[in-house]
């Protein structure tokens, strides 16, 4: 009974393990809007006049950007200096695990063995054939134009989601494996866990254009805090990409004004802190499942973890659609190792 009990507890936490991964790469896409605006950034063609009145850049000049009036001097069109950013992200994406164990692990049988009893950490063997994630973020995002060229943000946001985990339990233990075979099939065992957690951030998006097309640079760190484990999980994130502007005539019959609108293509790096730990009293199962769990747990009880993306790269395409200079709405999609959907909707003063 008590191998029994190890393989189930051991299958299952196992499981819930792979799933702290996701949110970190979760927060990590929502990188994605932060250097949207740059579609504003363009140059005024030779020949043609700026828009911009000489005598309004003088009058309503804002603090920031920094530089800002020289460069409408020069006939660059810029963004509103400040943006607030409501968005969604919803991701599916693939994890590989490399080791899991736990320490801290006792058993004991009163009458027979009053005293607990240690649970060497390699005792069971836990292979994960295949980890599918996929969850959804909010966040609420403030940005500022510094300089034209470069845009800082902070980022909040909230994360829930779950895994599916395809496991197979075992032992190194010759004698030990063979019982927990003869107990039946242990291989490929399903296993849905849910999780949730709070992430925080910072970054910066570096960007320009020439005529109608522009390119952008943006990098941000991010910091988050799971429900199932302790400490924070860090991410940090490059994403490049080039796009080009177009100008939508206005639309007199539902009195839609001139917009721009732009489209783009680029990349996504993603390097995620992959070792995590945590206390085994922190996480919430089954009462079947969870009494089993007091059986070999007596309070000290942790989980280690190791665990890697499929892929650090993905691709992306997107539009945004300036509707006016104040409001705005963003869309893209990643595709190939990771797949996602992102939506925003901006206000900039």
């Amino acid at each position: 009974m008590n191998c029994y009990s190890f393989t189930k507890f051991s299958a299952l936490v196992a499981s819930l393990l792979l799933a702290t991964t996701a949110s970190a790469q979760q927060e990590s896409q929502n990188s994605l809007d932060y250097s949207l605006d740059t579609g504003n950034v363009e140059i005024t063609p030779v020949g043609e006049t700026s828009t911009i009145q000489k005598d309004e850049v003088e009058d309503d000049e804002p603090f920031l950007p920094i530089f800002g009036k020289e460069a409408r001097e020069k006939g660059y069109e810029l963004p509103k200096s400040y943006g607030i950013n409501v968005n969604y992200m919803n991701i599916h994406q693939n994890i590989n695990v490399k080791s899991i164990q736990f320490d801290g692990l006792s058993f004991s049988l009163p009458p027979i063995i009053n005293k607990p009893m240690p649970i060497a950490p390699d005792m069971f063997k836990i292979d994960v054939r295949s980890t599918r994630q996929r969850s959804h973020t909010e966040t609420l995002r403030l940005d500022a134009w510094v300089f034209p060229f470069m845009n800082v943000y902070g980022v909040v946001g909230h994360t829930k989601g779950r895994s599916l985990s395809k496991v197979d339990v075992g032992s190194k233990n010759p004698f030990v494996n063979s019982f927990i075979k003869g107990l039946g099939d242990m291989d490929g065992i399903d296993f849905v866990l849910k999780f949730k957690g709070t992430t925080y951030g910072l970054g910066t998006t570096f960007a320009g254009g020439v005529g109608n097309w522009f390119g952008l640079v943006d990098l941000n760190y991010t910091r988050t805090k799971l429900n199932i484990i302790d400490g924070n999980i860090k991410a940090f994130t490059l994403a490049p990409r080039v796009g080009y502007r177009f100008t939508l005539p206005a639309v007199d019959a539902i009195k839609l004004p001139q917009s721009k609108f732009s489209l783009w293509v680029g990349t996504m790096y993603q390097n995620v802190d992959q070792n995590f730990h945590g206390k085994l009293s922190k996480l919430s199962f089954s009462p079947k499942l969870q009494s089993l769990i007091n059986f070999v747990n007596k309070g000290d009880g942790t989980f280690n973890v190791k665990q890697k993306m499929e892929s650090p790269w993905n691709m992306l395409a997107g539009f945004r659609w300036e509707i006016t200079p104040s409001f705005n709405i963003v869309t893209e999609a990643g595709f190939i190792k990771r797949n996602s959907f992102f939506a925003a909707l901006e206000y900039r003063f």
